[in-house]
């Protein structure tokens, strides 16, 4: 069964993994971490989180190749993703959002940013 709260991440970035981590669990949500799009698409499989963050640029898979693996599995395809992206650069948000993507989020972002995207999603 899903369990509402539990939020997967997935992130090369150990520091904003962390801070990630942090925010959202301060927050109560269950977190799962990983740091490529393969384990985020195995842990999505395993887990079947409320929601997934998905870096853009990681090693193994990428976070768009990740969101399209996720959105074409019949088991995943209805658990939301936002993408996480340092540049912002339109024509990933673009491609991400073709693929099945909720939303995104631009590194550096503030807490309530984080937040905001993430409770207006779960709600």
């Amino acid at each position: 069964m899903k369990n509402l709260d539990r939020i997967l991440i997935a992130d090369d970035d150990l520091q904003m993994l962390e801070l990630l981590t942090t925010i959202l669990e301060e927050e109560g949500f269950d977190v799962i971490k990983t740091e490529n799009g393969e384990e985020a698409v195995n842990a999505s499989l395993k887990e079947l989180p409320s929601l997934i963050l998905l870096d853009i640029h990681m090693p193994k898979m990428d976070g768009l190749e990740a969101c399209k693996a996720i959105k074409e599995n019949p088991a995943t395809m209805s658990i939301p993703v936002v993408m996480i992206t340092v540049e912002g650069s339109l024509s990933e948000i673009r491609q991400a959002m073709g693929y099945g993507a909720k939303s995104y989020i631009t590194k550096p972002s503030t807490k309530e940013e984080i937040l905001g995207v993430v409770k207006s999603i779960l709600s």
